[in-house]
């Protein structure tokens, strides 16, 4: 995983590639009522420790409160949330903010990040959250602290110091981050560290030393496919038995142990936990255990069919990442019933109709090939599903957040993602949220408009719900001298976290914002959902033309006589301009950058 943003969305039109580095092992690389502050709880249906609390509903309704401190969805730029919770056009031109629409809290872990764990690293000034995952944490071994990213570094086994997760979640608690940690459920683990190639050099028709730097004599490098057959999973374990056997307990004790040295969820302890990473991407990534995990492991087998042989024997694939994303969610609410569970986290968010639609041809998968699901009636309504069955039997919720990876572009986001995952989650299994466990935008540390367009998730973020996010990886990379730098998403992530350099933030509850201007998308948020106080406005404009003599209405609030002003214009860091009048509930002439980002603060 990593690389630059896909464009997929929902739709079957492409998607991220999945092409990030190792970095898995070890280091580098509302509460109802008043305000949505102190983080957004579970909402909907029965509680982690049982007994039911709150019945959400979205029941007609495609924006708003789903009555029970979650989302029935969000509008997009160029709409207003109504009364009934249903999104419709603005009336009038500009832009118009309205703090009685919308009315949904925003997650505080929204900004978050991934492996921002080294001492230079200063993301944590205006991140939340920070992020375990990836390719390599798919097969993690938290007893060896031994980890494999599958064929983007040759399938090869790399040890890491002996305490990788733990010293990762003291040092994302020592900086007040939460953490979002991946758990395993293929039952493939990396084992022993590979070190020589003696065992494979038959296979390998290579006299190298290492396989996991298979450098040629001429300079070349030995196709990862190819040490990827030959290994295959010697240098595994097997810690269930498949679908028949799914015995966690190995994970289980892994859970059991973050709970007793960092507490539960609800004390201070590990919030977020995701189950495995990218199973849409299994069959490419994990060449070494994809044929003994679903033999016989061929390329775009079909999903939907029976396994003939071996652990998985008489169980489809599809069935099988049901029954074990059933069964480790299940693992992970025994072990703390306060902490929030990721489900499906694919890579690309098209498969979540079909988990091999991207991959393996939209709609067809080859000839002769089943199609057991449409984008109408989804493998991840399938799961919720399953979800559900589950908490109507044991009286909790084990599936807290729908979770994908690199949703598309902001419209994508907007006509395509989100509005599918509401969709299926307000008809199959109200109260789960949203979550985006990985993304990030192209060109972040060489293009400054890459500001503006992270701006623009992070609003969108807020408006539809999202409850977590974490971008792929730190927003403080290595330039071209070793040295740590701010990248212009870091800067975008300060216009929400730190715009006055004094610790000032965007709001924690999403009310309405329209805008009928070209490329210019704006997001607003007040301190409290019945007696607001402040209101902040995000204008981003996306575009390559400035925007001059733009009008902002505001719609039941009453401000003062100016709303200040702070702006990253091009990339730039936060900076204060001149404040702007209010005059008759209205900001008139109004001017903005191309590619920026403005945030007015109005206060009573």
């Amino acid at each position: 995983n990593g690389g630059a943003m896909g464009d997929g969305g929902v739709s079957g039109t492409g998607g991220a590639t999945s092409t990030g580095g190792r970095t898995a092992s070890g280091g580098s690389t509302s509460s109802g009522g008043e305000t949505a502050s102190g983080g957004v709880p579970a909402s909907g249906g029965a509680t982690g420790t049982g007994g039911a609390t709150c019945t959400p509903s979205c029941t007609s309704k495609t924006c708003g409160s789903d009555g029970c401190n979650g989302t029935c969805g969000g509008c997009p730029p160029s709409q207003l949330c109504s009364a009934n919770g249903v999104c419709q056009a603005k009336s009038g031109s500009g832009i118009v903010v309205d703090v009685r629409s919308q009315l949904t809290p925003i997650s505080p872990d929204i900004y978050g990040v991934a492996f921002a764990t080294d001492s230079a690293d200063d993301s944590y000034k205006v991140a939340t959250l920070n992020r375990w995952g990836g390719d390599s944490a798919a097969s993690y071994n938290w007893q060896k602290d031994i980890d494999n990213a599958g064929g983007d570094w040759n399938c090869a086994n790399y040890a890491g110091s002996g305490n990788g997760t733990d010293t990762f979640v003291k040092t994302s608690k020592s900086r007040g981050l939460d953490t979002l940690m991946t758990i395993p459920i293929t039952g493939w683990l990396a084992n022993v560290a590979t070190m020589s190639d003696t065992t494979y050099s038959a296979q390998l028709g290579q006299n190298l030393s290492f396989c996991n730097y298979p450098q040629l004599p001429d300079g070349g490098l030995l196709s990862s496919g190819t040490c990827c057959k030959a290994i295959g999973a010697q240098e595994s374990i097997l810690v269930d038995k498949g679908s028949s056997n799914l015995d966690t307990s190995f994970m289980g004790d892994w859970l059991s142990h973050f709970v007793s040295t960092f507490g539960t969820a609800a004390n201070g302890g590990l919030k977020y936990y995701q189950l495995d990473n990218e199973p849409d991407n299994w069959q490419g990534l994990r060449q070494d255990i994809y044929p003994s995990l679903y033999p016989p492991g061929t390329n775009c087998m079909d999903y939907s069919v029976k396994i003939a042989s071996g652990n998985e024997s008489g169980v489809s694939p599809n069935d099988d990442i049901i029954n074990r994303s059933v069964a480790y969610a299940a693992a992970i609410k025994n072990a703390d019933p306060t902490a929030q569970v990721l489900f499906l986290s694919v890579m690309n968010p098209d498969d979540m109709i079909n988990l091999m639609q991207t991959e393996c041809g939209v709609g067809t998968w080859g000839n002769g090939m089943a199609i057991p699901y449409t984008v109408d009636k989804s493998y991840a309504m399938a799961m919720m599903a399953k979800g559900k069955q589950y908490e109507d039997t044991n009286h909790r919720r084990i599936f807290d957040c729908l979770d994908t990876h690199y949703p598309g572009t902001a419209q994508q986001m907007w006509t395509n993602t989100f509005s599918h995952f509401q969709g299926w989650i307000n008809s199959t299994y109200p109260g789960t949220a949203i979550c985006v466990s990985e993304y990030n935008v192209a060109n972040d540390t060489s293009d400054a408009a890459a500001a503006a367009l992270e701006a623009d998730y992070l609003g969108t973020f807020g408006v539809v719900g999202v409850r977590a996010a974490a971008y792929w990886t730190s927003l403080v990379p290595k330039d071209s001298k070793n040295n740590y730098a701010h990248s212009y998403a870091y800067n975008a992530f300060a216009m929400f976290r730190n715009y006055d350099g004094a610790g000032g933030k965007f709001g924690d509850v999403s009310v309405g914002a329209a805008s009928s201007y070209s490329g210019v998308h704006v997001y607003a948020a007040t301190d409290s959902s019945s007696k607001p106080t402040t209101l902040w406005i995000m204008v981003v404009n996306t575009g390559t033309s400035a925007q001059s003599n733009m009008t902002v209405t505001l719609n039941n609030f009453t401000g003062g006589a100016t709303a200040k002003v702070y702006q990253s214009v091009n990339g730039a860091a936060p900076a204060a301009a001149a404040n702007v009048a209010i005059s008759a509930g209205a900001i008139s002439s109004l001017s903005v950058a191309a590619n920026s980002i403005t945030l007015l603060v109005v206060g009573q």
